[in-house]
Order: structure tokens, then sequence, then C-alpha cells
């Protein structure tokens, strides 16, 4: 390892909260698997678990944390093991299968250069990214949060400035209050533009995307799954079930249609607002931070253009899967025609 992962890795192991607790703060030990995708991480993931061998050495009373098991961990352009983005078909497969095998407590799987970081549960789930972000809220405890226009009703509705965690029995066990909450245009140049203006500690992106004031305003995949690691640690059951215990709202995931950007931008503008005029009467929230965004009771959509295709984006969340279904059916209709 040269000695600027070394400086790297030493910055970040800080982060990872070793200690024995007291019994306010009681934390339990768990198993990580941990997926570099052939990339950036693995040197640095490989330094961190070391550094965990070191404080177990060094103080036997410590509770230990997470035993680390890292696959695809060797740097290789060829990416041998599964495409470099996580979200392509089948690149998380090898992930949720090592979860199970290892009776693991969760998963990390990086992108290639580490800015990334998705997570699996203990049952080998795919965690949505609003449901990591929700746990870093709950966990770090930051009084400023900014999300972009993609997230979810989850993140976006910590309504009257309170964020709750429950248990089983739907009785509330945590809580956090007071954020003030910003939305953001797409991409980690607005996130982190808005971050340094408004000192913001916390940030978020449906892309997996983390950012953070404790890491220069940036984002950071590998600081993130530390992060998510603490947090996992602290709950009073499994990963699985704080995920099972989340309200539930459906989504249609990011849906691009081809457009022809020959005709103009101001033809793209005028189908825009072609469309809030058909909503705007029954809305309860309009945006137009990132493309159009209309919030109702039961569902919300945004439309954006991409920044590098010639594609319009389209999200779409509803709070059940028949009324996603026919809003996207409507939706899909009007950007083709």
């Amino acid at each position: 390892m040269n000695q600027y992962q070394k400086e790297y890795a030493g910055f970040l192991e800080k982060f990872l909260v070793p200690q024995p607790f007291g019994k306010l703060m009681a934390r339990k030990p768990l198993k990580v698997v941990f997926d570099c995708s052939n990339g950036a991480a693995g040197p640095i993931i490989e330094r961190i678990m070391n550094y965990e061998l070191r404080i177990k050495k060094k103080n036997k009373s410590a509770i230990r944390n997470p035993q680390f098991i890292i696959i695809n961990s060797k740097l290789d352009g060829n990416f041998p093991a599964h495409g470099p983005n996580p979200l392509v078909k089948n690149a998380m497969e090898q992930i949720k299968k090592s979860v199970l095998k290892h009776k693991a407590d969760l998963g990390v799987i990086f992108d290639a250069d580490g800015d990334r970081a998705f997570f699996i549960d203990d049952k080998g789930r795919f965690v949505d990214p609003d449901e990591i972000a929700y746990l870093l809220i709950w966990s770090l405890k930051p009084k400023k949060i900014v999300y972009d226009v993609r997230t979810g009703w989850l993140v976006r509705r910590i309504m009257n400035n309170e964020l709750r965690i429950k248990n089983k029995k739907g009785k509330t066990i945590l809580h956090n209050s007071k954020f003030i909450i910003h939305e953001s245009r797409v991409g980690h140049y607005f996130i982190k533009k808005l971050m340094r203006e408004k000192d913001i500690e916390f940030g978020c992106e449906r892309s997996g995307h983390y950012y953070f004031k404790k890491f220069f305003y940036a984002d950071s995949g590998i600081l993130a799954a530390i992060e998510v690691i603490n947090a996992v640690s602290k709950l009073p059951y499994k990963f699985s079930d704080f995920i099972d215990l989340l309200p539930r709202y459906f989504r249609s995931g990011e849906l691009n249609i081809k457009m022809n950007y020959e005709l103009g931008i101001k033809n793209y503008e005028y189908l825009l607002k072609q469309i809030e005029n058909k909503y705007k009467n029954r809305a309860i929230k309009i945006s137009r931070i990132d493309g159009l965004s209309i919030e109702f009771g039961d569902f919300w959509f945004n439309i954006r253009p991409s920044n590098t295709e010639p594609l319009a984006r389209l999200n779409v969340e509803a709070i059940d899967k028949k009324t996603l279904a026919k809003q996207t059916k409507i939706l899909l209709g009007l950007l083709r025609k």
C-alpha cells in the first residue's frame, strides 16, 4: 500500500467506532461482507480491516467492530467478477449470496471508483437508497439535510421536523427532531455547492451517493459504509427488521424516454408546461428546481432532462401499486406523444 492510500485509510478509520461502550450506548459486533468490485475501494477496505485487528490486539476488552469479509478486492480494470456499476443487472448476485453464506448482518458493494455504495440486508435483499438515507439521518442526527429531486417520500415525509424508528409492535423507541431540509438539482456539483453554501451536514442522492460535511462536503462510498455499519450496530434488532418496519411506497425506477432535441429546448419547456397545466389544479406542490416535480396526496413525479443524453428521465412514486401503474402509464403516454 502506498503512502497516500495509507493516509487516506487512516483518515477514514477514525470514523469506525471501536470502543468499549457504556450501558447507554451499547452496540453489537457485526459481520459485514464487502464487494469492492475490483475497484479503488479494495486497498482501503483491506487497510481498515487490518486496523480492526490492531484494535483487537491492543484492547482485549473492546467490543470488536465488524468481522470483515472482503471479495473482489484486487484492482483489475477488466472487472472480472462483474461490471463496475453495481446497478447493472446481476452485478449484486455474488454479494447477496455471500451475505447469506456467511450469515452476515449486512453487505456493502462499491462502484469502480468507490464514491457510491449500495447495501444488502441480512436476508440478502437490496436496500433502497432512501432507506439508507433514513437510517443515516437517524444515526448521524444532522440538523441540516439536502436531497435531490428524485428522493422519495420516506425521506421527504420527515413530517413536523421529526424522524422516528419503531419497534415490531409499532411503538416509537428512538427519534430525532429539528431538521432543516433542502432540495437540490440532481448531480454532485449542485449537492456539494449547496452543502457548502448552507453548511449542511448530510446529503443523499438516489444514485447511491452520500455526502458528509466531515468529508469536506463531498460524497464518499467508504464513509457511507462505515456510518451504515455504525448505525446498524445501534439498532435493537436486525437490519432486515428495520427495513420491514419502515413505511412502504412504490416506485417506477428511473424511466428514460428518447426526446427529439432537434426541435429545441423551447419545445421541451413547452411540453413540461403542458404537463404542468394538466395537473396543477389538483397538485399539492409544484417545483421547477430540476425539470418538473408535482406532488399529490397519493403520488408524485419528476420529469427532468438528462445532462448527458437526449433523454427525458421520469421518476414516479405512489402509495400503492395500482396508483403507480396507472399514473406511470399516463405520464409515459404524455411524454411519448
